[in-house]
């Protein structure tokens, strides 16, 4: 990510409260395992902070300072165990066998998917959740390079036992809706 991305994100962030998690975030959050979870494009914390009151501490990583900066203030009031890190993920060393749980949502980096496997403990999970190739009729995003093609997200997550998989429109409590690929998938021992 170059530097006008990275000023691009800090300016979607700045000033905002974290938001709500995303529906199958909070349908899965009591699957995963207690433990070490890392938050990728973690933003302002809508998933880290979740998983911090459920008892995980969290590694919240995500480009953007402003972002990093909102979820430090939420985690020092409530003091709980969210680590945030700023940090470019075409750089970052996940490391191996070292999460309990790795959450995905919103950002589609096909890359980044043998890194999460590998850095995921046996029975670790990871937490995939983003846009279907369908969005691009209906709304933002609309680039075919962060957006799922169907089946694609069984494919990314190979290696891991797919608890949960699901393609389909996602409507919200605001009554907007959005096409999602999602899936829960726990690393074989």
């Amino acid at each position: 990510m170059n530097r006008d991305e990275r000023a691009l994100w800090n300016e979607r962030h700045r000033g905002k409260s974290a938001g709500d998690a995303e529906p199958f975030f909070v349908e899965m959050l009591a699957r995963m395992p207690k433990g070490l979870a890392l938050d990728i494009a973690a933003g302002r914390g809508r998933h880290s902070i979740p998983m911090a009151r459920a008892g995980m501490r969290v590694v919240a990583v995500d480009i953007a300072d402003a972002a990093m900066r909102a979820l430090k203030a939420v985690v020092d009031t409530e003091r709980l165990a969210v680590f945030p890190a700023i940090a470019n993920l075409d750089t970052f060393f996940f490391g191996t066998r070292c999460f309990d749980a790795i959450v995905n949502t919103n950002f589609l980096d096909r890359a980044l998917f043998p890194k999460f496997i590998d850095a995921l403990k046996p029975g670790g999970v990871l937490l995939a959740d983003t846009f279907l190739i369908d969005q691009a009729r209906t709304g933002h995003p609309r680039d075919p390079r962060f957006l799922l093609k169907h089946g694609e997200l069984r494919e990314l997550m190979n290696g891991l036992d797919i608890a949960v998989y699901r393609e389909g429109l996602v409507t919200y409590r605001d009554g907007s809706s959005a096409w999602r690929g999602s899936a829960l998938g726990v690393k074989r021992s």
